[in-house]
């Protein structure tokens, strides 16, 4: 059979394959202004939105109190001012008002000013001691109309979530008239929808190639010719079929170039797909049956043939190669893994942040509801509060520390804001009280004051046998605590950071080691009498009742004369859960892992952690632990594999089933064989190339507790072919006594990277290429328990080898052999990867998700048989 010609890209359909479908965006009080650009199709997807996700929130039904507003007499700005396009700006996006600079409210957590915010050079900039500029490229997030809290009840309110190197940052600003407001909004979605390749909600990218030809067209010119056009696609690997050329004679402009650059665009590596599948024949009804189901592993392919069978006359019954072209980029062949959300909530791993009020180091981090907002939008369904004695009401601050505070009305204003956007099932809040008895009845009113019916105060269905499911919990946050120890007596400085049971008060006022001292002294003091911040050795009625299904309690071993009830949970740290996993030879392990059966657990981040690093949560997952709270502010290894678990979810995922009932398992063998066919819409790098690694669980971390060092110590210095369990490993990678892996060569010859049994690499693309093509087949065994498929994850990163990308990272998060500079990375546990031929989404080393970029793969995983 003839080989036919390759399918040019889909534009939509890769769009609509990565990117998901947003609800309509919350609407803005402000003055009507006409569209600066027509508005595309909303695209749709499959995949979580980005690491630190913004998603429309849903305006509060009320608003308890106005503590805000603009004075009148600044509402009189220039509102007859000439809002026409300054020519200089960028393709006449931004407005003259916005590039000379307009007066905003710029608020921080310390202070709110008036400054003059412009925008031009690519970047939004203020004047300040340190001459502040945002680029737009470095945006991430944009919130319109959103106050984080109702501190600021402004509908004018603008927050912009940017990165700078490795660290979140916030610009919070507030527009002084709704033109001036109105001029912002429309602005800023322009700038961003044609300056970045990073998903952003609320805004609808430009088309791909507008992006990078916009940075490339000659500056001034309307038109180019011939020669120009054939220079500008070899600067991203693109060839002109000569059947093209013949269709674009002449000098072109850049619509006309933008048309030409799609039709050079094409998939031959479906095309080779396509005639494999037609060596025997045509793609009838039984054949695509067969490929769904066999090759594609879809449970249910009912319509899917009739969705996209050929649209020629001439073959109407048959799937042409259009039609697997769009099929493979459509939301139908979805990556996404349905749960099943009616099993009781102990049954599922949970998304769980610790320290959630933190944006930095836990010794000295800033507390600010936007952490709370972050991982909310993220997916996260646990967050965490320390309450600690305020002056009027209880605040949030990790005592005994640098930290900050924060209302916690305006946290639990912004959870209940942020709560249900971006998954409709069950939130916990895990609070730590260390408060006095009159300010925990505060914090009990607070509770059901802002969340109202959405608080759980009492079982759902009167008396219960077992916990519900998060289906029967929709909508619902509970609340879970436990009493206060006493605290610690003459405290010194030199436990400051590792004793955690004290109460401890601090204003807004406080900064630095002048609020730790002010801290030490209360708490001093407060050992010797009563005063404000008495000793929480009382717990609150009112918050008693509020702990129906979650009571916290001191992890007691699990001895047959201990027992806890169905609604007790313990927390440990994670020192105390590696004991438990190793301690009597297993057995404790075991122990938890029926102790989780029926009721939930938690591990945090020992004290110790200054930095706010993270440990290896497989541990826990490995015990059933549902709630694996990480210190998501810091992007290491223990939040990439968090990651892996819980993104395109919806916070929960359900647990395998050896760890949810009694079942007898056997290690077994499993083949994993991963295809690594092309890349579409890659930023531009030049030499790029594929890493693939299986990352183990262990009984014992084996990450690095720093970013920076933990890539190089993942890789053996040379190749391993042995299969038996002591070749697999090597000091710096240790393995799991229940995996172990053995090493199966490339199906091509030509890639001489040196091997290990869990980590191989393709070959390098040279030159720069927005479609490379590697085509290169990797095998690796693995022997494990099947219930560890989901602890075991697959890490896929796509990386440059030349060391002047301007891409390149300095977050060294998963830098495979340490060369090489990551630009996108795909993670899953294996036995949730997709199996079959399919575009998997790719994210950056911050983990914001590319809209364009995606990874065309084939994986799969079978059982096997004999030893």
């Amino acid at each position: 059979m003839s080989s036919p010609s390759s399918p040019t890209i889909n534009y939509f359909s890769m769009l609509r394959l990565t990117q998901k479908g947003l609800k309509s965006p919350t609407k803005i009080r402000s003055a009507p202004v006409s569209p600066i650009h027509s508005e595309p199709v909303s695209p749709i997807s499959d995949e979580a939105d980005t690491y630190f996700p913004s998603v429309p929130a849903p305006s509060p039904q009320c608003r308890i109190r106005r503590r805000f507003t603009v004075p009148s007499s600044w509402s009189n700005f220039s509102s007859s001012s000439p809002y026409r396009m300054d020519s200089t700006a960028v393709d006449g996006l931004v407005p003259t008002a916005l590039v000379h600079g307009v007066p905003m409210l710029k608020i921080s957590s310390r202070k709110m000013k008036q400054v003059i915010i412009r925008i031009r050079n690519g970047g939004i900039s203020w004047s300040s001691k340190k001459d502040n500029t945002v680029l737009i490229s470095e945006v991430r997030d944009l919130r319109l109309g959103q106050p984080p809290s109702d501190t600021y009840n402004s509908s004018r309110w603008i927050t912009i979530v940017y990165v700078r190197g490795t660290q979140w940052k916030v610009l919070h600003m507030v527009a002084l008239t709704d033109e001036i407001y109105g001029l912002w909004v429309q602005t800023l979605k322009s700038l961003v929808s044609i300056s970045t390749d990073r998903h952003i909600t609320d805004i609808t990218p430009a088309d791909p190639d507008l992006i990078w030809i916009r940075q490339l067209w000659p500056i001034g010119s309307k038109v180019i010719d011939s020669v120009q056009v054939e220079a500008l696609c070899n600067q991203i690997g693109l060839q002109i079929p000569d059947i093209v050329k013949k269709s674009y004679i002449g000098s072109i402009d850049i619509a006309t170039f933008h048309q030409l650059i799609k039709d050079c665009q094409t998939r031959p590596e479906i095309a080779k797909i396509y005639n494999e599948l037609t060596e025997e024949g045509s793609l009838d009804r039984d054949k695509v049956d067969r490929f769904l189901k066999e090759t594609q592993n879809l449970s249910n392919p009912e319509g899917i043939f009739e969705k996209f069978r050929s649209k020629t006359q001439s073959d109407q019954d048959i799937w042409s190669l259009a039609s697997l072209t769009e099929f493979l980029c459509s939301p139908d062949n979805a990556t996404t893994v349905q749960q099943d959300m009616t099993h009781p909530i102990q049954h599922y791993y949970i998304s769980s942040s610790h320290n959630t009020y933190l944006v930095g180091e836990q010794w000295r981090g800033e507390s600010t509801v936007e952490g709370y907002i972050r991982v909310l939008l993220a997916g996260c369904r646990c967050v965490e509060m320390d309450v600690q004695s305020g002056d009027n009401e209880p605040v949030v601050y990790h005592r005994k520390t640098l930290t900050s505070s924060v209302s916690v009305r305006d946290i639990c204003r912004a959870i209940n804001q942020y709560a249900f956007v971006a998954s409709p099932y069950p939130v916990i809040i895990s609070a730590e009280i260390h408060c006095s008895l009159e300010q925990q009845h505060r914090l009990a009113n607070i509770l059901t004051e802002v969340f109202g019916d959405k608080l759980v105060t009492a079982p759902i269905s009167g008396e219960y046998n077992d916990l519900p499911s998060p289906e029967q919990l929709k909508n619902r946050i509970l609340f879970k605590a436990k009493p206060p120890k006493p605290e610690a007596r003459s405290p010194r400085l030199s436990a400051t950071f590792s004793s955690p049971d004290s109460a401890t008060s601090s204003t807004d006022t406080d900064s630095g080691f002048a609020r730790l001292t002010r801290r030490l002294s209360i708490s001093s003091n407060n050992s010797n009498h009563n005063g404000k911040n008495e000793k929480p050795d009382t717990f609150s009625n009112q918050l008693l009742d509020l702990l129906v299904y979650t009571t916290g309690v001191k992890y007691k071993g699990f001895s047959k004369l201990i027992e806890y009830e169905m609604n007790e949970q313990f927390s440990v740290s994670d020192r105390t859960a590696i004991k438990i996993a190793k301690d009597n030879g297993g057995e404790n392990k075991n122990d938890w892992i029926k102790h989780n059966f029926n009721h939930i657990s938690r591990v945090y981040p020992r004290g110790t952690k200054l930095t706010s690093s993270n440990y290896d949560p497989t541990i826990a997952w490995s015990a059933g632990c549902q709630l694996v709270a990480l210190n998501w502010q810091t992007l290491d290894e223990g939040t990439l594999l968090n990651h892996g678990m819980f993104h395109s979810s919806n916070g929960y995922i359900l647990k395998p089933i050896a760890l949810r009932q009694k079942v007898i398992e056997i290690s077994t063998r499993y083949r994993i064989t991963i295809q690594i066919i092309s890349g579409q819409r890659m930023p531009l790098s030049p030499d790029l190339y594929v890493e693939v690694t299986l990352k183990p669980s262990s009984n014992r971390s084996s990450w690095s507790s720093t970013s920076a060092s933990s890539g190089s110590s993942r890789i053996p210095g040379s190749s391993s072919s042995s299969s038996t369990p002591s070749s697999a490993s090597s000091p710096s990678t240790p393995v799991s006594p229940l995996t172990s892996y053995s090493n199966s060569n490339s199906s091509h010859s030509n890639n001489s990277t040196p091997s290990s049994p869990t980590f191989r690499k393709t070959k390098t693309s040279r030159g720069i290429t927005l479609n490379p093509n590697w085509d290169e087949t990797f095998k690796f065994d693995i022997k494990v328990l099947p219930s560890n498929l989901m602890i075991n994850f697959i890490h896929m990163e796509i990386k440059t080898a030349s060391s002047s990308s301007s891409s390149s990272s300095s977050n060294g998060n998963g830098n495979g052999n340490g060369n090489g500079s990551l630009l996108a990375q795909y993670i899953k546990p294996i036995s949730l990867c997709p199996k079959g031929f399919h575009h998997l989404p790719l994210y950056d080393p911050m983990m914001s998700k590319y809209v364009f970029a995606t990874l065309f793969t084939k994986i799969d995983v079978e059982e096997i048989l004999g030893n």
